[in-house]
């Protein structure tokens, strides 16, 4: 049974595994020549992670997902691959819906459908367009809000 419950410090290491491993899914399709950027060595950790409010969502002892949101920002959320399609990627959206209100964004990868997708299914709709550098190639990025439905 996956519970979630508030993120401690000695989640650090089991939260940067669900990101890494979860984090190629997200670029799917998307080239970037010079690798992807593990979460402990993203240089935006000071934005978006450590102001942030941070949930976990755990089978037993093992992390399997997390959420972290900064005033009305999902600034992430990533469910390990083995979890995903479970409901903990849903449970973990509305918790922090619950805690942000309205109106609540995020930011996608434009090629990513699935966040797409599953964004759309809480009641985010598109909000603007941008570039920019991921891992030395330039990625297109979805602004997503939502409004109280």
């Amino acid at each position: 049974m996956i519970k979630i419950r508030p993120y401690f410090e000695t989640d650090w290491e089991a939260v940067c595994q669900v990101h890494d491993r979860a984090q190629p899914g997200e670029f799917a399709g998307v080239s970037v020549p010079l690798g992807l950027t593990p979460l402990a060595q993203n240089p935006y950790l000071n934005k978006i992670f450590h102001p942030c409010r941070k949930f976990v969502a755990c089978d037993g002892d093992q992390v399997v997902g997390f959420v972290a949101i900064y005033k009305n920002h999902i600034t992430l959320l990533y469910v390990d691959p083995d979890y995903q399609n479970k409901g903990v990627g849903k449970r973990l959206l509305r918790l922090a819906l619950n805690i942000i209100g309205s109106p609540a964004w995020t930011v996608v990868i434009a090629a990513n459908h699935r966040a797409r997708h599953f964004y759309a299914k809480a009641g985010f709709r598109e909000n603007g367009k941008f570039e920019s550098q991921v891992s030395g190639s330039t990625c297109q990025f979805i602004r997503l809000v939502r409004s109280q439905i």
